[in-house]
């Protein structure tokens, strides 16, 4: 199925790069060069650029000291593969280049923002990076098979759930279940309740489950990319380009193109290019009780706004466009507009 515009109009790939080019760069002096326009932002020419505010300063000494542009400048515009090109300088290690930020590199290396703190001490406190640092990156299976985990049992502290608890212990929900069937069928964790904790072992992909969110019942939830649940950014504070911010929402890496599904039936809200909050292409459902999903930095949607969509149905494709540190998609749950934790609701 083809991309889908504001007016719901079927574009193919060729049309797609035009029109992201020809909306995205007006004001391009040359290959690699941008003219800034009146009223332009510095972080406004990030998003149509694509590319970071800290690139955007490296490549321009002007702007070293102050993000203030002015009508009628010309600025170099790094090319989007060179901030995002890897820099390992041997096997296990990656080199902090101008523009990185914690969540790209954990992109772009392939293991979450967690695993490269715990590797790294100098980030246990802060995901702030420098150019020049070199990071220790820990290769998949090693993070996968660290600090096994003996079988015992766990109590259950208060806003716990079935998914906090098994991330805790390095486990799938799917083994977690299996060790304690009580819980199976979507009945709810409570503080207090004693939970078998399983030896670890290979890792199992789990299934929708249904949880108890705080003042609500929101039902079974389904995981908008089967398959792939590597978080590079989690819910909350995080440092990027213009200092700390609040993410609401989590980014889960996935190759481009792939299907990205509704995590619950619901109502296509929004099907657009929201370039100007730097969501790129993004899709956003409305689900009965009073939920609300967003899916952003998609290659492309698949769906019209008001269209009525199922559980699992794909909705668009794993891109990078937007404000984007790496292709990914950006997962993003809301309780009547309040954001929420989405990975306290599986």
């Amino acid at each position: 199925m083809g991309v889908r515009m504001w007016g719901g109009a079927s574009w193919g790939r060729a049309a797609l790069l035009g029109a992201v080019l020809t909306a995205g760069l007006t004001g391009v002096a040359g290959a690699g060069s941008y003219r800034v326009k009146a009223g332009d932002t510095l972080s406004g020419i990030a998003v149509r650029t694509g590319v970071s505010v800290a690139a955007l300063r490296a490549a321009n000494s002007r702007l070293k000291s102050s993000d203030a542009v002015q009508a009628g400048w010309v600025l170099t515009v790094p090319t989007s593969s060179a901030p995002r090109a890897a820099a390992p300088v041997k096997a296990g290690t990656y080199t902090v280049r101008a523009g990185d930020t914690l969540s790209g590199i954990a992109v772009r290396t392939g293991v979450s923002v967690a695993s490269l703190r715990a590797a790294n001490p100098r980030l246990k406190s802060s995901d702030a990076v420098q150019a020049g640092w070199v990071l220790t990156v820990p290769t998949s299976s090693a993070s996968r098979a660290a600090a096994p985990v003996k079988a015992g049992t766990y109590t259950v502290k208060d806003g716990e759930n079935l998914t906090v608890i098994a991330r805790r212990f390095g486990l799938s929900v799917t083994q977690l279940l299996g060790a304690n069937p009580q819980y199976r069928g979507g009945k709810a964790v409570w503080a207090g309740a004693k939970l078998v904790i399983p030896p670890r072992t290979a890792s199992v992909t789990a299934s929708a489950v249904t949880v108890r969110a705080t003042g609500s019942r929101p039902g079974r939830w389904a995981w908008p990319l089967p398959g792939y649940h590597a978080i590079s950014s989690d819910y909350g504070e995080r440092v990027l380009d213009a200092g700390p911010e609040m993410h609401y929402g989590v980014d889960i890496v996935a190759p481009h193109g792939t299907p990205v599904r509704a995590a619950r039936s619901g109502r296509v809200l929004e099907s657009r290019a929201d370039l100007e909050r730097g969501w790129g292409w993004t899709v956003v459902l409305e689900h009965p009780d009073g939920w609300i999903t967003r899916y952003a930095h998609l290659s492309a949607t698949l769906v019209r706004a008001g269209e009525l969509v199922v559980q699992g149905q794909p909705v668009g494709r794993v891109g990078n466009t937007g404000r984007s540190t790496g292709t990914h998609l950006h997962f993003g749950t809301y309780l009547r507009w309040d954001p929420r934790d989405p990975l306290s609701l599986y």
